[in-house]
């Protein structure tokens, strides 16, 4: 490949290099790779949160992985990962690929999955911070109700009850049946609450 002009390899972890030095100021990149799949939740992550100017990302991941991406409200794949990377993306899955698609064969299969980064995130919380805390109390959870697994979040049990009031959302829920909407409008509630202390 190194005969062809627009060819550039740099050899870096993925994990560490600075993404903006080699976009630059191209506003349409997109980002394909076959990501190796004891990392791919980690470098998922610092291209969503660490704000990189891409527009869209196609990768061959693990398919447990991109099932959970992709997951929808009340179904066992959605989780934390499902919301933080629908916050900041669409996501669609491309195609299955076989284990017998590789030499060596690997023990899984594998699903390509694009993510298209939205102009703005999804939601727009007054802090996405707590919203995160939020997610996370909750899937950390995951078998108990909103209401037990807000605990963690250090608000006392009347403001906490207001703010499940306000929102409009049933603490007796769980959070895997929360849509990204529903945790920040509850997020919003708890901050509106905690700041009133």
């Amino acid at each position: 490949m190194g005969h062809n002009e627009n060819f550039n390899l740099i050899h870096k972890d993925a994990l560490k290099v600075d993404f903006n030095e080699i976009i630059g100021d191209e506003k349409s990149v997109k980002l394909v790779a076959n990501l190796p799949y004891y990392v791919t939740t980690p470098i998922i992550l610092k291209l969503l949160k660490d704000g990189y100017k891409f527009k869209s990302l196609t990768i061959m991941i693990q398919k447990e992985v991109a099932e959970r991406i992709n997951a929808e409200p009340d179904c066992k794949e959605y989780g934390a990962l499902s919301v933080l990377v629908q916050y900041y993306c669409d996501t669609r899955i491309v195609r299955s690929v076989a284990p017998t698609s590789f030499i060596p064969r690997p023990k899984v299969e594998s699903i390509v999955i694009k993510l298209d980064r939205l102009d703005k995130p999804r939601v727009e919380p007054k802090d996405a911070k707590l919203m995160f805390e939020l997610v996370r109390a909750g899937f950390n959870m995951r078998r108990k109700t909103l209401w037990n697994a807000t605990k963690t979040l250090k608000v006392n049990k009347e403001k906490l009850e207001e703010a499940f009031k306000k929102s409009g959302i049933d603490p007796r829920r769980r959070a895997e049946t929360l849509t990204v909407q529903e945790f920040a409008t509850l997020a919003d509630c708890i901050y509106d609450v905690k700041i009133t202390d």
